[in-house]
């Protein structure tokens, strides 16, 4: 069996926040973005190569695959703005409790990628190159 474990997924389906935050550029100047919690925003593109790699090798068992870096929303939000050349977006630092959602968000949501390094896999890329190529083709 492969039971595989990611986070902060981003990519061409779906609703996920690079997304959203290229959708609220066109109609807001100002965004209140968490600050405090921390994650592996992933592209599923690099997730899938991923997936192909993990199930030609036959090595089974559970594996975390998430990007190479970590950072906190407020960084992730920073690195989208950046790449898409979009200035004129305010943000704002906020804590988990000052944006309340409708359920409990882990503070630090890394995952260690223990097995995949183990097993001599290749480390996914950085989340900022996965932005780039994601930015582009939208």
């Amino acid at each position: 069996y492969y039971i595989i474990r990611t986070s902060w997924l981003f990519g061409k389906n779906g609703k996920n926040f690079v997304r959203t935050m290229l959708e609220l550029s066109k109609t807001r100047d100002t965004l209140n973005i968490v600050n405090d919690q921390i994650g592996s925003p992933t592209y599923t593109a690099d997730l899938a190569k991923a997936i192909k790699v993990l199930i030609e090798s036959g090595c089974y068992g559970t594996y975390h695959l998430t990007s190479s870096e970590h950072c906190s929303w407020f960084d992730f939000a920073k690195v989208i703005f950046d790449t898409a050349g979009i200035k004129h977006m305010k943000l704002i630092p906020v804590t988990t409790e000052e944006f309340a959602r409708p359920a409990p968000r882990p503070k630090n949501s890394r995952l260690e990628k223990f097995y995949w390094k183990l097993n001599g896999f290749e480390e996914l890329r950085s989340y900022k190159d996965a932005v780039k190529e994601y930015i582009a083709g939208v």
